[in-house]
């Protein structure tokens, strides 16, 4: 779906600016018409990256939190999101939501109204709120999708953070080799030219790849920047992710931790649709669209094709060959006692307690193997540019 800003004309004569989510123009003028509008101008909404428009995650929580504590505190939801409306500190939160209010003025349903902006918020929201205001319970509801967030937000953290210390040994080893290529090489280069005899093939290897790089720097850069252009475009396709999940998934340790974080967020997100009133085979298309693996997305189409001909959930997930069969064996026991939802969240919680000891193991083992190769790589280059200091005095003679 795509954004289209719109001018449009209301019922009182004001004009005033509309944005819109839609799969056409066409489609916007619709909308907007069968909302009470005169449209006089619909233009499309340009994107130069497309992930620049989600809200964060941290904004979200914070949002969902603060409602939740003024719907507790019985104040209407259309004075409540009023109220937030001044509070929000994100720009873009604080303009969706503006044009939520107008939306629930026109008549449309909580739920309705966030379904029209689903593209910046996570893609269960909307039946979250459907189930709560179907429920009457809208306040139970948002308390456990906010309990999910948090865990959520918290595991990704977990998962980023993991990947922190070693990201950072590898930037300051690439500085330390930047600085002895850039800086420190071509001066030994001078010092030994002046000698007039033949170097180490070592060194004199190293010297020339040293020449090399610095005389093609601009090139490199280029060449650099490019490359980033290219992969960005070629991760935003779905053959560009698939072919990166299936990079990751040979390296065993990665593998590990990204099965392991991909069945935690499927198993939370379907207990909590489920726990909401949402049926199964909509709970699942809701995950084969929003659970971060690609591969597991594609697979997920065959399992919901299995429970649309009463194939039990855990034969159906058994198919994408993605759970492991204590998982599986949760599932099936949840679905035989009919606690479905206490299962797939007990399944969550076993799986976050093995992914937090991977991610330990990310640090002390991961973090030493960075630490060896760079330095191996640093000490390479030095003893090549040191080596021939050994040989001065014959170089000399």
């Amino acid at each position: 779906m795509a954004r289209f800003i719109c001018r449009v004309g209301t019922a009182s004569g004001e004009v005033i600016n509309r944005e819109i989510t839609a799969n056409s123009e066409s489609e916007a003028v619709s909308k907007l018409k069968s909302s009470g509008y005169h449209v006089f101008e619909v233009k499309k909404k340009f994107s130069l990256f497309k992930g620049a428009k989600k809200i964060p995650e941290k904004h979200f929580l914070i949002f969902n939190q603060e409602f939740l504590a003024l719907i507790k505190a019985g104040i209407p939801i259309f004075n409540g999101l009023s109220i937030l409306i001044k509070r929000v500190e994100n720009k873009k939160l604080k303009s969706i939501l503006g044009e939520i209010l107008e939306s629930i003025k026109e008549g449309k349903s909580l739920a309705e109204a966030f379904k029209d902006y689903s593209d910046y918020f996570p893609p269960i929201y909307p039946g979250i709120l459907f189930a709560g205001e179907k429920s009457g319970d809208l306040a139970g509801v948002l308390a456990n999708y906010l309990n999910y967030q948090k865990i959520m937000f918290s595991t990704k953290k977990k998962v980023k953070s993991a990947f922190v210390y070693p990201a950072f040994l590898v930037l300051v080893a690439a500085l330390a080799i930047g600085i002895i290529v850039y800086v420190v090489l071509p001066r030994f280069s001078d010092f030994y030219q002046g000698f007039g005899a033949q170097l180490p093939l070592i060194t004199r290897m190293v010297v020339a790849t040293s020449k090399w790089i610095a005389r093609n720097a601009v090139f490199e850069l280029i060449t650099v920047l490019l490359g980033i252009g290219f992969l960005k475009h070629f991760m935003s396709t779905d053959k560009g992710r698939v072919f990166y999940e299936k990079a990751m998934l040979k390296i065993p340790l990665i593998k590990n931790i990204w099965e392991k974080y991909v069945t935690t967020q499927f198993s939370r997100t379907l207990a909590i649709l489920l726990e909401g009133g949402t049926p199964a085979v909509q709970a699942l298309e809701t995950l084969a669209y929003s659970n971060p693996s690609v591969i597991l997305s594609k697979k997920l189409n065959k399992s919901i094709k299995m429970v649309k001909d009463g194939k039990p959930l855990s034969e159906a997930l058994n198919s994408t060959e993605f759970f492991d069969p204590i998982n599986l064996d949760m599932i099936k026991i949840g679905e035989e006692t009919g606690s479905l939802t206490t299962m797939l969240k007990n399944s969550a919680e076993f799986e976050e307690e093995e992914l937090s000891t991977l991610l330990a193991n990310i640090t002390s083992l991961v973090a030493p193997f960075v630490l060896l190769l760079m330095g191996a790589i640093i000490a390479f280059i030095l003893i090549s540019m040191y080596l021939p200091l050994f040989e001065v005095s014959d170089i000399i003679s």
